[in-house]
């Protein structure tokens, strides 16, 4: 029976407990806001975000930050929004294990967590959210990547690609004693790894690549069955190989693979020399056979190998002669003299898939390692007289090939009979390098006969595996001219067709497709020829390269050997080695030839396996071929039986997981063997599995582009559960591909489950809603309305303004789907821009004011600096102000406001009227009767970003001088034309950009903000309120109220029922990246936090959604002229001059000529400045009228300031 709860805790899956999760997140309590003020009770924040979320707990702008964080740990609960991050990860994450309730196991190779150094393997403990190495004295070297918890014996054992106490691929860890051993068996060779680790009843069982135990003895049996060799390996043929020796007066050639009565490679009077073979193509060899010298003078005691592309000295195995057991060496591995030999008559010992012996004549190495060789160097170290040589060395392999160039397979010597062969159907050419062969066809006529016949020589009845070789097409360049071949294979004795496959030659690298798997008598024969074009193209390129042979099974040997062939699954009983003793292990089975542990030997050589569970049946997978399926089959351990999976599949598996009773496979395949019936979840229907697969009886498509998927997560968020493959997330709830939204954006590399928490590495950015560059919130959470529907192609909303509650504007730098630019008007839910209006590139609405009916647009960047908007008639107004200039920057207006209803009162930064001499520098008025530019207060000069009224006292912020003196913050009494002097005047901390006044009284309380600081006066004193935000742009500032009093409010700065708002791109300690805050009078909290992709985000206003048009406008009568300590020089700015009728001003001038009393002052005046002009002592003053202004239309209200 399979261990069901061995096999959860194992590599595969993501388990679910029933014990209660506890808190992970510190929450952030939201105030209670009173909103009843305001339109449908909620206001409104606009900006450059495209996501936004409400703070609700600490550390949650890590998941909406415009870092957009990579390879990070994260930690929630699954079923919410609210999620921790431990740090990025400086390395891998492969595997999260749980250990127990409050203990999961990190696997990898990584040395730092965040800001934590930790070692991997690593726990992560729940309770104290802490974590701590497994591996405190860093004894393992490598990469540990799987692991299970043998909770009945509290050990934990651990694989990989490791080392660890000089074994390899696998330790053991004792929750008990905290201690880390090797494992019994010592590990499983050098070049071993190990994929899974599960628990079949009392055993472990370990699935991976390797072949032998680190004591390999203990795979030796005591059978007294005698052992029956027979020599499957094949020699490699060396007559294409080129020589070179350290002496070149013996350089050896082909022939010293042949036997001879001579010595084939000899140095005179040395001790020591080299001999190098390159080969004209790549081999695997399994082991090498060395004649020693004919002479005992000659004869050499000591050599090592080397080999290349590796450039490394090889591991080297041997029958040691005293003990008749296997034995290692590397760079100083022994050969025995004549005299010893004689001695010498061993039977072979079953090494890897071949096997070594001492004869008489001869010692054979075999190479621990599998390794890629294209050249092999021969060192001759030491001898047992005065000179060395060598009568013979041959190299074989267990894998072997059949070449299309046949140049290659011919043998080294000449009485060789039994040898691969090939031959080739119409005409071939070599490639450049020599590697393969190719064809250029015309296939305009029908498919010509073009083709090659291999004949691998099979010399012993057994099961085989033929993997063809394609050379890829980028190298020759000839991808659009590769076709389709057909490879069959046929017994060449009987020409019984045993299989056949097509077979794309289209690939642009090399690869390999398995063509045959099953039983042989003797040498077959395997025809590839041109089945097909792909293209239009009657040319058509044709190419072949190799068939590699590999032995599975030989029917003469199958099941008498001696020793347990162990490939790729090993089955440990610890039972077995209840009183295992290290000194004295020969001769006792402590590893049994049980059906798994031989049921490896079944399959390929080299096979990679992973191991799974799937309906009490074992999951084989991997990469392999053999009789019960490639790359995938069943075993029922009940029965002891193997279950094919309709032929296994068509390429390697590189993922399996069990996920509720299903199966998910992820892998470089696209079908099963079989070509099974498949079922579909996406409509993409193409009669194929892809790299991504599931099976519950039965196969289903994920329709998945990818050509090769590698791993596969699964994990619940926000109660969603999703299996991810790679960088593909399939959203199990909607049976449907997940992609990446503003609202939720993921990736997961590895997942792990701890009663209700997951813990993960990859990336996310999560936020509560998507927004269209504005939203809407109420007293608890964000709105389900944009600012507006419409798409935005480019920029974002900076401003709103309400007007009412059928009717809101807003403004900022932006062109939609609609094609509405800068500007958009929301009435009765119908949006829609002015058409009218054209703008300039890169301008953009910076302010926007309502009074009577009449929208007044601020701008920057454009022409026209205010334009004004007849809301009642739906037109721009016939005449429009003239610009504002600047001599040293853009031209921006910040601020609208209302002088006694007939002034516009409009702030920015310009410092003149264009084509005018009037006075106007940061604030000026613009006569609403006249529709002319005028001065507002003499002798102002600067840039006034922001304003509020105070009955008749303006209250600027901005960088502002008057009479010379500078000033951050300044109020100016209209009435009294004189500045009033208050005390937060002093104010210098920097340039103000908004300002709210709290009581309404220039003798109250002041709240401003700048890029970078807010500030309160207390009506007393400056006051720095904005120290947490350092490091912040802040954009805008804004007082709520509360539902509830606050008691530990002094009202120093504003009312107990109020919170003072801050927007922008804020850095709030310790909550991190923020974009709107709020401050209680005593401490800063966090309220929003905005994303936008991959950028800064940032809010830029907040939108009152109410009527504040009250604080823009002044409360004096209307009756009363706005006065200036120098007269406002009025001038016609209209774009729009009448020449033909009379101006107003002159009507006005004949009205008062007409009107007695006029008359008799201005005469008392004229006598006055007579007699002053007699006075010797007069003195000049300045003309409060210049002759410029003398030639334009005089308003009449300029008139009467100077009466």
């Amino acid at each position: 029976m399979l261990s069901t709860v061995g096999v959860l805790l194992g590599t595969m899956f993501l388990p679910h407990y029933l014990l209660a999760a506890q808190s992970i997140i510190s929450e952030i309590d939201l105030p209670d806001l009173d909103f009843s003020s305001f339109n449908d009770n909620q206001i409104g924040f606009l900006g450059e975000f495209d996501a936004i979320s409400i703070y609700k707990y600490l550390g949650e702008s890590n998941f909406t930050n415009q870092n957009y964080l990579q390879n990070n740990l994260y930690y929630t609960s699954g079923t919410d929004k609210q999620f921790k991050t431990f740090g990025e990860v400086n390395g891998t994450i492969t595997e999260m294990i749980q250990i127990n309730d409050e203990l999961l196991l990190l696997l990898g190779d990584f040395s730092k967590i965040g800001e934590i150094e930790v070692l991997s393997p690593a726990f992560f403990n729940q309770t104290s959210e802490s974590f701590s190495s497994l591996d405190l004295n860093n004894n393992i070297t490598g990469s540990v990547s799987t692991a299970f918890y043998d909770e009945d014996e509290t050990l934990i054992y651990l694989g990989g690609d490791f080392t660890f106490n000089k074994t390899h691929g696998s330790a053991i860890y004792s929750m008990k004693n905290h201690q880390l051993n090797s494992t019994v068996f010592e590990g499983f060779g050098s070049s071993s790894k190990v994929n899974t680790i599960l628990k079949l009843n009392s055993r472990i069982v370990f699935g991976g690549k390797f072949s032998t135990l680190g004591l390999p003895g203990l795979l030796s049996q005591t059978s007294n069955v005698s052992n029956t060799s027979i020599e499957t390996d094949q020699l490699v043929s060396l007559r294409h190989a080129s020589f070179s020796s350290s002496n070149d007066a013996s350089v050896p050639d082909f022939t010293l693979s042949c036997s001879t009565d001579t010595n084939l490679w000899s140095i005179d009077d040395s001790s020591s020399g080299t001999f190098n073979i390159e080969l004209p193509f790549t081999i695997y060899p399994s082991k090498i056979r060395v004649y020693n010298a004919i002479e005992e003078q000659e004869q050499i005691s000591l050599f090592r190998i080397l080999t290349s592309p590796a450039n490394g000295i090889m591991n080297l195995s041997y029958v040691d002669p005293n003990t008749n057991e296997l034995s290692y060496c590397d760079a100083w591995c022994p050969l025995l003299n004549s005299s010893s030999l004689q001695d010498q008559s061993t039977e072979a010992i079953k090494f890897h898939d071949t096997s070594l012996q001492i004869t008489s004549e001869y010692q054979e190495f075999g190479l621990v390692n599998e390794i890629e060789v294209t050249g092999l160097t021969f060192l001759a170290l030491d001898s047992y007289g005065s000179s060395i040589a060598l009568s013979e060395f041959q190299i074989y392999e267990s894998d072997f090939s059949t070449y299309a160039n046949n140049s290659y397979n011919e043998p080294s010597c000449s009485d060789e009979v039994d040898y691969s062969k090939s031959e080739l159907i119409g005409e071939w050419t070599s490639s450049s390098d020599g590697v393969f062969l190719f064809s250029t066809v015309d296939a305009s006529n029908g498919i010509p006969d073009v083709g090659i016949n291999f004949y691998p020589n099979i010399t012993y009845p057994g099961n085989y595996s033929i993997l063809l070789y394609t050379p890829g097409c980028l190298d020759d360049d000839t991808c659009s001219q590769r076709g389709i071949v057909n490879v069959t294979v046929f017994d060449n004795s009987t020409n019984e067709l045993l299989e056949s496959n097509l077979i794309y030659q289209t690939n642009e690298e090399e690869k390999y497709d398995s063509v045959f798997y099953g039983h042989m008598e003797s040498t077959p024969r395997v025809e590839l020829s041109l089945y097909s074009g792909i293209s239009n193209d009657n040319s058509i390129v044709v190419v072949g390269e190799k068939i590699s042979v590999t032995v599975v099974t030989i029917d003469d040997i199958e099941d008498k050997n001696n020793t347990v062939s162990i490939n790729g699954i090993f089955e440990y009983s610890p039972a077995n080695f209840t009183n295992f003793d290290y000194s004295n292990y020969t001769g006792i089975d402590y590893v049994g030839n049980t059906t798994l542990n031989t049921l490896g030997s079944k399959l390929s050589r080299n096979s990679n396996i992973l191991l799974g569970a799937y309906n009490n049946s074992l999951v084989v997978a991997g990469e392999f071929s053999s009789n019960f399926g490639n790359n995938l089959f069943f075993y029922d351990h009940s029965s002891n039986q193997t279950i094919s999976v309709d032929g296994g599949l068509n390429g390697k598996v590189n993922d399996l997981k069990t996920v509720d009773d299903k199966l998910l496979i992820a892998g470089d395949f696209w079908n099963t063997t079989n070509n099974s019936e498949i079922n579909y979840f996406s409509s993409l229907k193409n009669n194929e599995l892809g790299s991504v697969a599931l099976y519950n009886g039965s196969w289903f498509s994920f329709g998945i582009d990818s050509q090769n998927s590698s791993r596969i997560s699964n994990l619940t968020l926000n109660s969603q559960e999703y299996w991810v493959f790679d960088n593909d997330k399939w959203d199990v709830n909607g049976n449907s591909w997940f992609s990446d939204s503003y609202a939720l954006s993921f990736n997961i590399s590895s997942a792990g489950k701890l009663n209700d928490n997951i813990l993960f590495l990859g990336s996310l950015r999560i936020s509560d809603e998507i927004t269209n560059q504005g939203i809407f919130v109420n007293s608890s959470s964000i709105g389900t309305s944009n600012i507006t529907d419409d798409t935005f192609l480019s920029g974002n909303i900076n401003i709103g303004l309400y007007i009412n509650e059928s009717l809101s504007i807003f403004g900022g730098e932006f062109t939609t789907v609609s094609n509405i630019t800068n500007l958009v008007i929301i009435e009765d839910d119908q949006e829609s821009g002015i058409d009218t209006i054209n703008w300039d590139t890169n301008s953009s609405v910076t302010q926007l004011f309502v009074y009577n009916e009449i929208l007044f647009i601020g701008t920057a960047g454009q022409e026209e600096s205010v334009i004004v908007y007849d809301l009642k008639n739906k037109s721009l107004a016939s005449e429009q102000p003239r610009s504002l200039t600047s001599l040293t920057s853009s031209v921006k207006i910040t601020e609208f406001g209302i002088l006694y209803d007939n002034y516009l009162v409009v702030a920015g930064e310009y410092d003149a009227v264009d084509n005018s001499e009037v006075d106007c520098s940061g604030l000026c008025y613009y006569n609403l009767n006249t529709s002319a530019w005028e001065s507002c207060i003499s002798d102002l000069s600067g840039t006034i970003n922001t304003f509020k009224f105070i009955d008749d006292v303006i209250v600027m912020g901005g960088d502002i001088k008057l009479n010379d003196d500078s000033y951050k913050v300044l109020d100016y009494n209209f009435t009294e034309n004189a500045t009033v002097s208050s005390s937060f005047q002093d104010f210098e901390k920097g340039s103000v950009k908004k300002l709210l006044v709290v009581d309404n009284s220039t003798l109250g309380r002041v709240i401003v903000s700048g890029d970078d600081f807010v500030s309160a006066f207390d009506g007393t004193n400056w006051i720095n309120i904005g120290a947490d935000l350092e490091n912040s742009l802040i954009t805008d500032i804004q007082l709520l109220e509360l539902e509830d009093s606050n008691d530990l409010n002094n009202q120093s700065f504003f009312n107990q029922n109020q919170l003072l708002f801050v927007s922008g791109n804020l850095s709030l300690q310790p909550y991190g990246y923020v974009s709107a805050a709020y401050f209680n009078s005593t401490s800063w909290e966090p309220y929003l936090v905005a994303t936008k992709g991959k950028d800064e985000a940032s809010v830029s206003s907040i939108f009152m959604n109410k009527d504040i048009s009250n604080l823009y406008i002044s409360g004096a009568s209307n009756s009363i002229s706005p006065v200036s300590s120098s007269s406002p020089t009025p001038s016609s700015e209209s774009k729009e001059r009448k020449s033909k009728k009379m101006d107003r001003g002159f009507i006005v001038l004949i009205s008062l000529a007409l009107s007695a009393g006029t008359i008799s002052f201005l005469g008392a005046v004229g006598a006055l400045f007579l007699f002053s002009k007699k006075s010797h002592d007069y003195t000049p003053i300045e003309p409060r009228v210049n002759e410029t202004e003398m030639l334009d239309t005089v308003p009449p209200e300029g008139l009467l300031k100077h009466i």
